[in-house]
């Protein structure tokens, strides 16, 4: 693992840290959900290899409530990454404002086939939180900027996606 990836998974575990240990006043609630990404590069028609555009995945997340700003932290499981029959876990970290309708940019990284990857991932973030009583339903989408030399190198694409998030939370 080179220094980056550490300062990076540091800042992840970090950030998860934060949101595990807050007041509980401030509105801690945890949630699982699906995820559904949409690679916008052409890597299905390279000829050289044969990745899909769409994965999916499960998702589990703790936020911290901080007035107008909130702290998520996440961990996803993807199932089948871009195609390459590898699963990969892919932990991230967030700050979003707002309140029933909030934004925000986040920073993650994914664990594939034993290793973690060269370059994290970079989004920015939208979504509603709709209250249903003592649960709430948090939808959301993100932009995701991410580049990869050896995909780039076969393609001539990046991993650059559009992804769709629904979470059940719970508070506590």
């Amino acid at each position: 693992m080179n220094a980056r990836t550490l300062r990076l998974s540091t800042l992840i575990a970090a950030t998860l840290l934060v949101s595990a240990v807050g007041t509980a006043r401030a509105g801690r609630t945890i949630g699982g959900g699906i995820h559904y990404l949409r690679n916008l590069g052409d890597i299905t028609n390279s000829g050289a290899v044969n990745l899909d555009q769409n994965s999916y995945s499960l998702l589990a997340s703790i936020k911290n409530n901080l007035g107008m700003l909130k702290l998520d932290g996440q961990v996803e499981y993807v199932f089948d990454h871009v195609g390459t029959g590898h699963e990969m876990w892919q932990p991230s970290a967030w700050l979003l404002a707002g309140g029933m309708f909030y934004g925000g940019a986040g920073i993650g990284i994914g664990y594939t086939n034993g290793d973690w990857q060269a370059n994290p991932f970079y989004a920015l973030r939208a979504g509603a939180e709709i209250p249903l009583g003592g649960l709430a339903l948090d939808g959301f989408a993100t932009y995701q900027f991410q580049s990869d030399a050896e995909l780039k190198n076969l393609t001539g694409e990046d991993l650059d996606s559009v992804t769709f998030a629904a979470i059940l939370r719970f508070g506590f």
